[in-house]
């Protein structure tokens, strides 16, 4: 059978796969692989697209003929890195080619890039880049610039690539940029869902659940954290010192949540509502330790800010059935909880500034590991019709001091 015949026939197995669900890693595994298959000597290679991440501006995977293919991700801060600068990518990126080689032995040899003369050194002989320009979301890694995709393919083989290796990389480059963006549209539509809605809505939405009332009742620990005096402090600091502090109570309050395999579902105003749901019989103990790991690790981390001393917060939890689905009007949808629980625990966080605690939770929480609790009684809460017994840390050596103006309209 011909190269050509072998090319086309990669190239029609891409377009069948940009018709599936493919996924990137596995998909340039699987085509490095393939042209290593018909004849062209790959022993490297690498592609690299920007995303859409709140921790991550870039993903590139590496494949070699030994250990296969693996995806790195590349943090934001990394973006004006000096080894980023001085990259081919960069090079590429910044002059717009469609195609970039160097040769690495030979009378042609140029090994201009730092990375390029690790490359001589472990034996290889070619490198070619090529680049396919298409929109990713509103990514751009250059303001006039609509960036797709980055492949970089070396060999060892001696006397490099053949022209007919050059035209069957050509070749295959459409159809395979047809096929990582949609790979790739793929990955950045489930970050923004699992960023914006969690890992569970945002499965849940993009199965199809997007329809006023869609969703299911179930139970679960529900996680209140509040900020306290943020009305004044949001006053008298500027904007930017301001933002700063929420940034670390987030850190301290929110992060732990997701350490522990909560859900974070919204942030109201400075509070923060999450929940751990209850599966099986054995759930609610689960759980309840998963919540109570994170409020501790909340209250350890804002010992180790150096903004513990303005950071004053409150975490209420409580057990009980809720609605988990979307709220809303049609047009402007929420996915979040709703359910008697979700008014209690804001109540609780209200009687919290009369307590004077850091930490409240309910009878069935506290009875997980009772001797960890105390009992401060049964407490009214506004809007809640009977009194509820509320248990307070044993050892809360973050208790607030009781308000006395709350306490005389409580």
């Amino acid at each position: 059978m011909s190269h050509t015949v072998l090319i086309e026939e990669i190239e029609a197995w891409l377009i069948d796969k940009a018709l599936g669900d493919p996924d990137i890693v596995i998909l340039f595994q699987r085509l490095c692989e393939r042209l290593s298959g018909v004849g062209v000597p790959l022993d490297r290679a690498a592609l690299s697209w920007p995303t859409l991440h709140p921790l991550f501006r870039a993903e590139q995977i590496f494949w070699n003929n030994e250990d296969g293919a693996h995806l790195e991700q590349h943090s934001h801060a990394n973006r004006h890195s000096e080894s980023w600068m001085r990259s081919p990518f960069y090079y590429v990126l910044q002059r717009q080619l469609a195609m970039f080689r160097r040769r690495l032995t030979g009378d042609e040899a140029m090994a201009d890039f730092d990375v390029l003369k690790d490359f001589q050194a472990q034996g290889f002989t070619d490198y070619l880049m090529t680049s396919s320009d298409f929109r990713i979301g509103e990514v751009s890694e250059f303001e006039d610039r609509r960036t797709g995709t980055l492949a970089s393919w070396a060999t060892k083989r001696e006397g490099g690539f053949t022209d007919a290796d050059i035209r069957a990389l050509g070749r295959i480059q459409k159809s395979f940029a047809v096929a990582c963006r949609v790979a790739i549209q793929r990955r950045v539509t489930t970050n923004l869902m699992n960023t914006y809605l969690g890992p569970t809505a945002g499965k849940k939405a993009l199965s199809g659940d997007i329809q006023r009332g869609d969703g299911e009742q179930i139970r679960a620990v529900v996680y209140y954290a509040d900020l306290r005096g943020s009305t004044r402090m949001s006053a008298a600091l500027e904007s930017e010192a301001y933002l700063g502090l929420l940034k670390h109570y987030y850190d301290c309050v929110a992060q732990p949540v997701l350490d522990e395999g909560g859900e974070i579902l919204d942030y109201i105003g400075d509070a923060v509502l999450a929940i751990f749901p209850v599966h099986g019989d054995t759930g609610l103990r689960e759980a309840a330790r998963a919540a109570t790991r994170a409020m501790e690790a909340a209250l350890a981390l804002r010992e180790q800010s150096d903004e513990k001393d303005r950071m004053r917060f409150c975490i209420s939890m409580a057990v009980g059935e809720v609605m988990f689905g979307n709220v809303g009007v049609s047009e402007r949808l929420s996915f979040s909880v709703i359910g008697p629980v979700v008014n209690q625990v804001a109540r609780m966080d209200d009687i919290s500034k009369v307590l004077g605690r850091s930490v409240l939770v309910t009878r069935e929480i506290a009875n997980i590991e009772n001797k960890s609790w105390i009992s401060l009684g049964d407490q009214t809460l506004v809007g809640i019709e009977s009194p509820v017994e509320l248990y307070a840390r044993l050892c809360d050596i973050d208790a607030f001091e009781v308000n006395p103006e709350m306490k005389k309209t409580a």
